[in-house]
């Protein structure tokens, strides 16, 4: 039996991104996956911060950004974009699944139900040997559950939606926090090229997170749940599509849990099985496609334990600032004061620098010396030039 290189268990972002980079870099590589083409539930955002390195194809791409939304009860603050792109997660991850072949990696329709470990050779489903294994299975995969612990319920959010067949008139992005007062999450809306896609991000077993969203359902396209995944449209009476989704997303309210190795002797995780998505917002495409770089990476260079080296220094900030500062993001006494605050002209600008990727110098520096200005600028209602026009 031949022994490969490398095993990727997952053809998603992650596994297919590991397993290009291994082929590419010379290692011999299968990927093992059960169920490629498929739709993912996703709100299908590819993020601004980093998106010059993530492969997306005009094929798999539905629309560009206009712009990106915060709203909080009857307060908007709407930042133009210009890098942004929504896509169709089945189509992406079909395109880097099929990158990965053309780079060498070969192809096994299976679900990995076991694997064994005799003198450094890993045996997976009895059938197939490899040097090392980079899983990429997602949350509380086969992998995860292997190779380490389940991620607990406490620290993961639930994600759900509607497919809305209604056409968008305008793509803009919008996320609406406060919808569950003082839960931590929140609503998105997505625009695609023939549908909306929203939903909500919660932490999971928050109540009242189905009832939220279709409260906004019902406010934004007045109707109601027709049978067989449908919706009806109360002005015209037509019925649209409907369609359910769901999955849950790592979202670690410790930071703590960041310090957890996710690699071992010949062994790695990356994506959601490494629990590397943003504790904040849930979002994890950038750091999954990078991540399966770095872990092949890693990989390549006989040590799967330098991928602890590789990730903290791209991108493990970003990861502890959000699960240290998540439970005061979304207080609402925070909620109220950050939009007041975010839309004078003192701090409108470098809050749509920051969520354009575009920012540049000390965030929390320059922030506390433009605070007394901005709260100057609140207590009068003043509001940057490009939030004038908004209701």
């Amino acid at each position: 039996m031949e022994v490969v290189d490398v095993a990727v268990i997952g053809g998603g972002p992650a596994g297919s991104s590991a397993a290009r980079e291994a082929a590419e870099r010379g290692l011999s590589v299968l990927i093992f996956d059960h169920a490629h083409p498929r739709r993912k539930a996703c709100g299908g955002g590819l993020p601004v911060k980093g998106i010059e390195w993530m492969d997306a194809p005009d094929s798999s791409i539905e629309a560009h950004m206009s712009s990106i939304s915060f709203t909080y009860k009857n307060k908007k603050l709407k930042i133009p974009v210009k890098k942004g792109k929504l896509i169709r997660r089945d189509d992406w991850d079909f395109y880097l699944y099929n990158r990965a072949k053309e780079a060498g990696a070969g192809h096994v329709i299976e679900r990995v139900k076991s694997l064994d470990l005799v003198s450094d050779v890993w045996t997976i489903n009895d059938n197939y040997k490899a040097k090392y294994i980079i899983g990429a299975d997602g949350v509380n995969g086969f992998t995860r559950k292997f190779f380490m612990e389940r991620i607990p319920r406490e620290h993961l959010f639930a994600a759900a939606g509607y497919y809305l067949g209604v056409k968008p008139d305008e793509y803009d992005v919008e996320f609406i926090v406060g919808a569950i007062p003082g839960e931590e999450g929140y609503l998105w809306v997505f625009p695609k090229s023939d549908h909306y896609n929203i939903g909500y991000c919660y932490n999971s077993g928050t109540p009242g997170m189905k009832e939220a969203l279709d409260d906004l359902l019902k406010e934004r396209w007045p109707g109601e749940f027709a049978r067989n995944g449908k919706w009806k449209l109360e002005e015209t009476g037509e019925l649209v599509d409907c369609k359910k989704f769901g999955s849950v997303i790592p979202s670690y309210n410790d930071p703590k849990l960041f310090d957890e190795p996710v690699s071992g002797e010949n062994w790695v995780l990356c994506g959601d099985a490494a629990g590397h998505v943003n504790p904040i917002h849930g979002e994890g495409l950038n750091h999954a496609a990078l991540g399966g770089r770095l872990a092949a990476k890693a990989v390549s260079k006989g040590d799967p334990t330098l991928f602890e080296k590789y990730w903290r220094s791209h991108y493990s900030r970003d990861m502890y600032r959000a699960s240290s500062t998540k439970h005061k993001i979304y207080r609402s006494i925070f909620m109220r004061i950050g939009f007041a605050l975010g839309q004078t002209p003192a701090l409108f600008g470098m809050l749509a620098q920051l969520t354009r990727g575009e920012y540049e110098g000390k965030a929390t520096r320059n922030f506390w010396f433009k605070l007394p200005l901005a709260i100057l600028q609140a207590m009068f209602m003043m509001k940057h030039k490009e939030l004038k026009n908004l209701t």
